[in-house]
């Protein structure tokens, strides 16, 4: 007869912690996501269960059950990755955007000189934009790639110019309602077609425009700068978070620093 009161060790205890633990910190990074609801709902308790069943079934031998169970935890895991992909990648891309990750940019890398000059010529064109109310939207690449997005998008590889935005975003071709995306301090690609946000809290003011802004940051970590067509007000977007711009003066510098790594700037 088995001895029951092997049942659940303070080893086993410590496991279940460490697990609770890791469970925890996906959650916290999948909130707001469709992934994150289900996992809340059933991903702690299934931990609990699996654990539970397999300390039984190595108790009582039943070695059959303990593989079968071993085996649907794998597929389990592999079905959830597929179903959920694109929310779990939501959730890599917010880590990215955490303090140590931000830190260790900074750490690794030297803050790009020609920032100032690319931040200069993309304000230059944002006021112009914004006086003459010209619906606008630049995606800035940082360190996650958007090549799926240029792959997409009419191939240009131009400097970066006020007059070359300008010319894109005024002239009513099949370019002006897309995107362009900037690499360093190269135009990449016009007329990109980005992924719209699924986040229901966005106010209904904000159209299409603004949408897809904030679907490109919540997917990667690019800075978006989008003019209001309606309103002709200039707003930075980043980490899936819409930052108008009363200052278009200052914000010249907080878009320097955003092209630079920072996230903390206002």
């Amino acid at each position: 007869m088995p001895d029951l009161t092997e049942f659940l060790t303070f080893r086993d205890l410590v496991q279940i912690a460490i697990l609770w633990v890791i469970v925890y910190g996906v959650l916290r990074y999948l909130h707001g996501t469709i992934a994150g609801a289900f996992l809340q709902t059933v991903g702690l308790a299934m931990v609990i269960i699996i654990i539970l069943a397999m300390q039984l079934f190595t108790i009582f031998g039943l070695n059959t059950l303990k593989t079968i169970v071993q085996y649907f935890v794998i597929f389990a895991f592999f079905s959830i990755v597929i179903v959920f992909q694109p929310e779990l990648r939501h959730g890599l891309t917010r880590l990215g955007h955490s303090p140590f990750a931000r830190f260790m940019r900074r750490t690794l890398s030297k803050r790009d000189e020609r920032g100032a000059s690319i931040a200069d010529e993309i304000m230059k064109a944002a006021r112009r934009f914004s006086k003459n109310r010209v619906g606008s939207m630049i995606v800035i690449e940082r360190e996650v790639s958007l090549q799926p997005y240029v792959d997409r998008a009419v191939r240009l590889d131009a400097s970066v110019k006020a007059e070359l935005l300008d010319t894109i975003f005024t002239t009513p071709t099949l370019l002006h309602d897309g995107a362009v995306i900037l690499r360093g301090d190269r135009l990449e690609g016009a007329g990109a077609v980005l992924p719209l946000t699924q986040n229901p809290d966005i106010p209904k003011r904000y159209g299409t425009r603004h949408r897809a802004a904030i679907g490109i940051t919540e997917e990667s970590d690019a800075v978006v700068v989008v003019t209001s067509e309606e309103t002709g007000i200039v707003s930075f977007v980043w980490n899936g978070t819409l930052h108008p711009q009363e200052d278009t003066v200052k914000a010249e510098d907080m878009l320097n620093r955003l092209i630079a790594g920072e996230e903390s700037v206002e």
